[in-house]
């Protein structure tokens, strides 16, 4: 049997349109890693996976792919079951993403929020301080490009402007929910051993800088 794009996505019985859309749409989500129903560029392609949920999972399960779904907050998240697609984080990005999950969870915590929290550049640069452990802070621009990537992922929004003055103590961010698909722990102590982990690793990065 000839089997071609055509052919398996006939096999959907969609409209042509629509079959048309499936590889392009994948290929978005595999690019940019979220959707999110309430941006603007996204809310077209995340109805369309939405109405065509099943279809899309069981593509991307043939590729190795999984298909989330946050319905609380309204994001579609593709992950690889393997680990040759997997995103590499240097130890400073890793630790930022912790820092922004446990100040989501503690502002939603205590505020008890309906919509996403906000916290300033400030307090993320605090926690980001007690986190490591000891007194050590990112320079400015390590912290632009940490923030940049993690703006293109979609897990921050800066409130004050387009652009976002990692200077600026009190600028404000918005965490969106894709933080907590990103890292998704469930307790203190889960969140706890994810902190142990990079402390560790940050040692031993330490350690071996102090051999060369």
């Amino acid at each position: 049997m000839n089997f071609t794009t055509d052919t398996v996505l006939e096999a959907t019985a969609l409209p042509e349109k629509a079959r048309r859309d499936i590889p392009r749409v994948m290929n978005r989500l595999l690019g940019q890693t979220f959707l999110y129903q309430d941006v603007d560029a996204d809310k077209d392609d995340y109805y369309f996976v939405n109405r065509h949920r099943a279809i899309f999972s069981a593509l991307f399960s043939a590729t190795g792919f999984t298909l989330l779904h946050d319905d609380y907050h309204r994001i579609y998240q593709i992950v690889s079951d393997f680990s040759y697609c997997r995103q590499r984080y240097k130890l400073d990005e890793s630790l930022m993403i912790v820092v922004l999950r446990k100040l989501y969870e503690e502002q939603a915590d205590r505020l008890n929020l309906a919509s996403d929290p906000i916290v300033t550049v400030g307090e993320v640069r605090e926690e980001y301080r007690t986190i490591t452990g000891k007194e050590r802070d990112l320079g400015i621009g390590q912290y632009e490009a940490i923030m940049r990537n993690l703006r293109r992922l979609g897990l921050v929004d800066p409130l004050d402007g387009r652009s976002l003055d990692v200077r600026e103590s009190e600028a404000r961010l918005r965490l969106r929910g894709s933080v907590k698909m990103m890292l998704p722990v469930q307790t203190a102590g889960e969140m706890e051993a994810w902190l142990r982990k990079y402390r560790v690793t940050e040692e031993e990065e330490e350690e071996e800088e102090e051999k060369e």
